[in-house]
């Protein structure tokens, strides 16, 4: 089967949450290490996650949780749909859930959604729409939203679902374990060892579906990684360099400038010179 992988890494690193809304999208089947939200604002959506195929109509959503794949496109014309993509780090009281990889998606329904967790919707939309509030304020939005619609927050059941055996499911245990190691060794040999496949077979799984080799996504991966403690964090670059799983402060330069044209210390520099009313928390921006 084939997919599209979409980091939104970057996205998340700078604003903790990235937000739009979209007319009549189509999406081609893609997977993701961030959390996806979408909420139905006219229309209806057909989607497919999964496995599974369903159609979320207007004033309802879909939560996808990280390493599934999905995709969706309208059932008619002038279908509005907000999404919001988040790490599992955003909301840390849920991150527990997102990286267990039990359920693949929650659906959201109006009808069925205690009224405190449906009053947060129409916030989160002018949200997707304006940017209206800042990083602490859809924190709070989203954390009560979430406790309404998921079961295992709410005392309600999830529904049951089955995972296909695939070279999907490889693919997603490979995010998966990347995402959790990144600061460890992750040479071919270390990730088919503790997945029990069989190297070559991970290899050509991994550069067939995403059209990159383990090694370039990897490396990719830990630049993003860097980007995120260096804007978000006081530690030393050197702290940086080993928690991102670089083997030396060399190569960490070396990688850091030839993705982002700028070595480490550079590409902090930069957002510490951003205006106050860019860089503060409850910034629009956020």
């Amino acid at each position: 089967m084939d997919f599209r992988y979409e980091d939104w890494s970057e996205g998340t690193a700078t604003y903790g949450i990235v937000a739009f809304y979209s007319v009549d999208v189509h999406t081609i089947t893609h997977i993701q290490s961030q959390v996806e939200l979408i909420l139905v604002e006219k229309g209806s959506l057909r989607a497919k996650v999964s496995g599974h195929e369903f159609t979320v109509d207007e004033g309802n959503g879909l939560l996808i949780c990280p390493h599934v794949l999905h995709q969706y496109s309208p059932v008619s014309e002038g279908t509005v749909v907000s999404t919001f993509i988040f790490s599992t780090e955003f909301l840390s009281d849920f991150k527990a859930f997102f990286e267990s990889g039990n359920v693949p998606f929650v659906k959201y329904k109006k009808d069925k959604c205690p009224e405190f967790a449906r009053n947060q919707t129409k916030y989160l939309i002018d949200f997707s729409h304006n940017y209206s509030f800042g990083k602490t304020v859809m924190k709070g939005l989203l954390t009560a939203f979430l406790s309404g619609i998921m079961p295992a927050y709410s005392g309600g059941e999830f529904e049951e679902h089955r995972e296909k055996a695939s070279n999907f499911e490889i693919c997603r245990q490979l995010l998966l374990y990347i995402d959790n190691n990144i600061s460890q060794d992750l040479s071919l040999e270390k990730i088919s060892k503790a997945l029990n496949i069989v190297p070559s077979y991970v290899s050509t799984v991994f550069s067939r579906n995403f059209n990159t080799s383990l090694n370039s996504y990897i490396a990719r991966k830990r630049v993003s990684c860097a980007k995120l403690l260096l804007i978000n964090s006081q530690k030393t670059i050197t702290e940086i360099a080993f928690e991102s799983g670089f083997s030396s402060i060399r190569s960490f330069n070396r990688r850091f400038k030839d993705r982002e044209g700028l070595t480490p210390s550079e590409y902090r520099e930069s957002f510490m010179q951003l205006p106050k009313d860019n860089a503060g928390e409850e910034n629009t921006a956020q």
